[in-house]
């Protein structure tokens, strides 16, 4: 059985991809019906306090699921991707799949490119619900926007993953992983607060989809995708050279 298969079958019999799949699906049907009956919700918890909010617009629904699947969404990614991505984290196990590859490095394409998949796939899902679901409830979305800041969404994933790729060739074991991982996915919005330096970040095309719906050129984007697609396979090399040189 050649590494790609064993991957894939990893990710389909383990259920893996279920929860990613699972939680952009779920936040893709729940971001346009809370952004319809906001109203709605917001009076029945407001103890009879009138809270006037303004009528939706179908940009809302999207912002909903953008503005979830950023934070619970990214969770769920991170915990997929590191559970394939932490290479070493059983000895045991990696012992016996490093005998049977000429080079530890080879263990890391297979299981990047059908996490990434996966996440790509999730991502799509949970976009094509949650556009289905504000058309029908609250309009239209004009689809060059709605492409173009999916494939931004889509390469920022991409990335996120090859952060989890080198975190678990440099620390050992999946919880140290997962924690190097957010760390550095949580600190690059934090550094986008320098208005000079928020433009270049990987960070910056996560709610490009939104900013795009609202009329914003894609060429404002450019930059971080350029420099996103820069970092993706240094960070893949990273993780390639730390696989070589780890002892077990």
């Amino acid at each position: 059985m050649s590494l790609w298969r064993l991957e894939l079958l990893r990710m389909v019999r383990t259920h893996r991809w279920t929860i990613v799949v699972g939680v952009y699906a779920l936040f893709g049907a729940l971001g346009p019906v809370t952004a319809r009956y906001l109203n709605e919700i917001v009076a029945n918890f407001a103890g009879g306090v009138e809270i006037v909010l303004p009528d939706p617009r179908p940009v809302d629904g999207v912002l909903q699921f953008v503005s979830n699947t950023t934070q619970l969404g990214l969770l769920a990614v991170v915990i997929v991707a590191a559970s394939a991505l932490a290479i070493d984290a059983r000895p045991e196990v990696a012992a016996f799949l490093r005998t049977r590859v000429s080079h530890p490095a080879a263990l890391l394409w297979p299981r990047y490119v059908i996490v990434t998949a996966t996440v790509v796939l999730a991502l799509l899902a949970g976009t094509a619900v949650a556009w289905l679901l504000t058309t029908v409830l609250l309009g239209g979305l004009p689809a060059g926007p709605m492409v173009i800041g999916t494939a931004f969404g889509a390469l920022y994933l991409a990335f996120a993953v090859a952060v989890l790729a080198a975190a678990g060739a440099v620390t050992r074991g999946m919880l140290p992983t997962v924690f190097a991982a957010l760390a550095v996915l949580i600190l690059l919005p934090i550094l986008g607060v320098l208005p000079p330096v928020q433009p270049w970040l990987p960070s910056h095309l996560v709610t490009s989809v939104v900013a795009l719906l609202e009329g914003e050129p894609a060429r404002e984007y450019l930059r971080a995708a350029g420099v996103t697609v820069a970092l993706i396979p240094l960070l893949l090399l990273v993780a390639a050279r730390g696989l070589e040189r780890r002892e077990l």
